[in-house]
């Protein structure tokens, strides 16, 4: 499969970032490229002399990956020495810290054959909040060698502090991905309990109630704002009195949203959010 020309321009130019996230597109198709991208990264063919020419006149152009050299060899069999692939597993939050932690033990030795070491991570929203910060300092200061490749269905499902730190391409429209069935009935729930304590009135400590069991995970709490925001949504269609209150509290769980990627205070955000329905 041809890479996408954003990213063979890039190639050409020596241009590419040290770390890439490929965003959009179905799972298995993001998996492909970032496997031949790595490859690319890996292979050792040469540029083409510009003073050789083809029968056609002009240079032929070199193509990475060339699928011909050693390295490109070991990078499709899965035994390059300098390629590391890592993903978490059916979970919304089970690529963990340790994932990570071997990762950056790994990025500080120099490569074994190729110029590059590349790292590729599979499904990176899926990565814990504890995961993707462990991740910060190798994206700051990575060895002049190493190459990350993170995958993931929208760049939002990351914190923003990876988001600025990688060079993101779009691999067109994420396709619809399967939720994990247990993670998914516990946001309902959540959802549930905390949109109907908003509603309620006659019950000053409802919300304190609903949202104690967000103490101390993050990553629950990033999936369930958008959750409450579409539930609200939701709701105000069906009772359009409800437009002031619920209009009011969609835009402040926005501003939750954009606090928590930027790593605000966990405990603050969840007072925060019990503070809405008292």
């Amino acid at each position: 499969m041809a890479l996408p020309t954003q990213l063979t321009t890039m190639l050409a130019n020596q241009s590419l970032p040290h770390a890439v996230l490929l965003e959009g597109g179905t799972q298995a198709f993001r998996r492909e490229i970032a496997l031949e991208l790595a490859q690319a990264l890996l292979c050792e063919s040469q540029p083409q002399d510009p003073n050789q020419a083809s029968l056609f006149g002009e240079p032929e152009p070199t193509q990475k990956p060339c699928n011909t050299c050693n390295h490109c060899h070991k990078a499709l069999q899965n035994i390059h020495p300098d390629l590391f692939l890592a993903e978490g597993g059916a979970g919304a939050r089970s690529f963990h810290i340790d994932a990570i932690r071997t990762i950056r033990q790994q990025a500080i030795v120099l490569p074994n054959e190729a110029e590059h070491k590349v790292f590729v991570l599979h499904n990176a929203h899926t990565m814990t909040t504890e995961a993707q910060n462990a991740l910060l300092k190798l994206l700051e200061e990575p060895p002049d060698y190493v190459c990350l490749i993170l995958t993931a269905p929208a760049r939002k499902l990351l914190l923003q502090t990876v988001i600025s730190r990688v060079a993101t391409v779009s691999l067109g429209a994420a396709a619809e991905e399967a939720l994990d069935p247990e993670r998914e009935a516990l946001l309902q729930q959540h959802t549930a309990a905390i949109t109907q304590a908003m509603l309620q009135s006659g019950r000053p400590y409802a919300m304190l109630e609903a949202t104690a069991p967000l103490e101390g995970d993050r990553d629950l709490l990033r999936e369930l704002l958008p959750c409450l925001r579409r539930a609200l949504y939701a709701r105000l269609i069906e009772d359009i009195t409800l437009a002031p209150r619920a209009l009011q509290w969609i835009d402040d769980l926005r501003r939750l949203e954009d606090a928590l990627g930027r790593n605000a205070n966990l405990n603050l955000l969840i007072t925060r959010l019990a503070g809405l329905g008292l």
